[in-house]
């Protein structure tokens, strides 16, 4: 069970820090006594067995609540404050959470979203008692109000043991882009998370006296990356915010980092700014990078800045549990011929993990096509079971998972050549284009199209209204905001009153796409 490898950090470092935010450390015995004492408060008010949202973004509430909830033995399912009121909500109601664990700076949002939700019990932030009534009352929305500070104060936890389970159990659900304009329930079992751990773990050989950073949020599975092999180990995890994740060298020697962990849009960033002095990031002996293509160039610029270290580029869609693919990097590696392409390979599939390519037609692969994936870090299928049509086979009396990814295989492994569908990667976050379109046809009530343009700045998502009349664009980015995340929120919007067409009578992406890049002012090609 995922909780047991917390276990193994607690025995191996009892005392030593298991978690640093804003320079506070707790203890892995201080985390494990709240996190023992909120899933006794939230089973014994009536919410066992129902899946537990966390609200909270990079605050005590994130982690400790995530450990609670499988303390609970209940599926943890991350919240982002940051995104709307109505989009968390539908992930309330399509998980089926019976409880909310939430951070101090959500009060605000909880009276709204739990309107629309049948949750039963909310662990609420540590404020005043006379504070509580005006910020959040006892009950809302018929959930019962549990205060966090009086559940760690009851002492209540001391005796609470973590359920046993089993592999199969569900141990979290996260919500990916959909193609519909649904979010997409990918539950992730105990025994998908626990072999990407046994594959991991042996890899970076984390230590107790190991920093990771933590800069991803906990709704992106990359963020469970650092957090759970950190505590496997018995190391701590140091979050950081978006602005600390900006100045790297600057929290490697405040916190003694020596793993670091992003996407290579971070590192793209620094490299164009130069703010990486070679050596200025001395410390780190492991540097990890996934989510979206690492540049070779890119590589090297941080290498140069963590010369002590080692640097890893993985691979992994939500389905396949955080990253079943990994190749290390070395400068001296001769990754120059044209088949390799400018970015760093992504590897070979973790052990006990099986992959194969497919072709446009389906059949069998040898060189390069479309990843397909089995194994024991594979999730058994989506939440809503309709949404398992075309993303599964069977060959040779296993079932294998489609990713959509184009590859290539090499003596390096695989090279990562695209998406075979409308499916972008912006900042690291997984976005389906069609769901952007479907979501702004909705809100604007006329035609739309949206593409991810990939220019100096890295890829930015623009999109075109089509219609006779011409919106309000102000209004329209507004209404927008409350219905998708920031990372899904078009930069541009444009109004066209006639499309260009292609010959078959369809609007014509391609004279869009290439019109973008001109009002951009930059040379840039979408991604398909």
């Amino acid at each position: 069970m995922l909780q047991d490898w917390f276990a193994d950090g607690l025995a191996r470092n009892p005392d030593g820090p298991a978690l640093r935010i804003l320079g506070r450390d707790w203890a892995y015995t201080e985390v494990d006594a709240l996190a023992r004492a909120w899933a006794a408060a939230v089973a014994g008010a009536g919410a066992a067995d129902t899946p537990v949202a966390v609200l909270a973004s990079k605050t005590p509430e994130a982690y400790i609540g995530l450990l609670a909830a499988l303390y609970a033995g209940a599926p943890a399912v991350p919240l982002n404050p940051e995104n709307p009121v109505a989009r968390n909500a539908a992930v309330l109601r399509a998980a089926g959470c019976g409880a909310v664990i939430a951070a101090p700076d959500t009060t605000g949002q909880l009276a709204r979203l739990l309107e629309s939700a049948p949750v039963h019990v909310v662990l609420a932030p540590d404020t005043d008692r006379a504070a509580l009534p005006a910020k959040l009352p006892s009950a809302v929305g018929g959930a019962r109000v549990l205060r966090a500070d009086e559940a760690a104060a009851s002492g209540a936890g001391g005796g609470w043991r973590p359920r046993a389970g089993s592999p199969d159990d569900i141990a979290y659900l996260l919500f990916t882009s959909g193609s519909t304009g649904t979010p997409k329930g990918v539950p992730v079992s105990h025994g998908n998370v626990s072999a990407f751990l046994a594959a991991a773990l042996p890899r970076y050989d984390v230590r107790p006296e190991d920093r990771f950073s933590q800069v991803h949020e906990t709704t992106f599975d990359l963020a469970l990356c650092d957090i759970f092999p950190a505590w496997a180990g018995g190391a701590c995890v140091c979050v950081l915010s978006r602005l600390q994740a900006l100045d790297p060298a600057r929290w490697v020697r405040r916190y003694g980092l020596t793993v670091w962990h992003s996407t290579p849009s971070l590192a793209r960033g620094l490299q164009r700014a130069d703010r990486l002095v070679p050596g200025g990031l001395a410390g780190l002996r492991q540097s990890v990078f996934a989510g979206e293509p690492l540049l070779l160039d890119t590589a090297r610029y941080w290498q140069r800045a963590a010369p002590d270290g080692v640097l890893d580029n993985i691979y992994g869609p939500t389905e396949l549990t955080i990253a079943c693919t990994a190749f290390r990097w070395h400068p001296d590696q001769d990754l120059s011929d044209p088949v390799y392409g400018a970015t760093v390979p992504i590897g070979a599939p973790n052990d006990g993990m099986a992959a194969m390519l497919l072709a446009p037609d389906g059949s069998p692969a040898d060189r390069s096509g479309e990843l397909v994936m089995t194994g024991p870090q594979m999730f058994r299928g989506y939440l809503d079971p309709a949404q398992d049509t075309d993303r599964f086979l069977e060959s040779g009396g296993r079932r294998w998972y489609r990713t959509g990814d184009q590859v290539r295989r090499t003596v390096h492994g695989y090279v990562h050549l695209g998406r075979k569908d409308a499916q972008v990667k912006v900042n690291g976050y997984r976005v389906e284009v069609g769901e952007v379109e479907a979501v702004l046809r909705d809100t604007a009530g006329t035609d739309a199209v949206a593409f991810a343009l990939d220019g100096p700045g890295g890829i930015r998502l623009v999109a075109y209204l089509l219609g006779d009349a011409e919106p309000d664009t102000a209004d329209l980015a507004e209404r927008l905001a409350g219905r998708l995340p920031p990372y899904m929120l078009p930069r541009h919007l444009w109004w066209l009153a006639d499309a260009p067409l292609n010959a078959h009578g369809k609007t014509d992406r391609t004279r869009l796409r290439e019109d973008a890049v001109h009002r951009l002012g930059h040379e840039g090609e979408a991604t398909p």
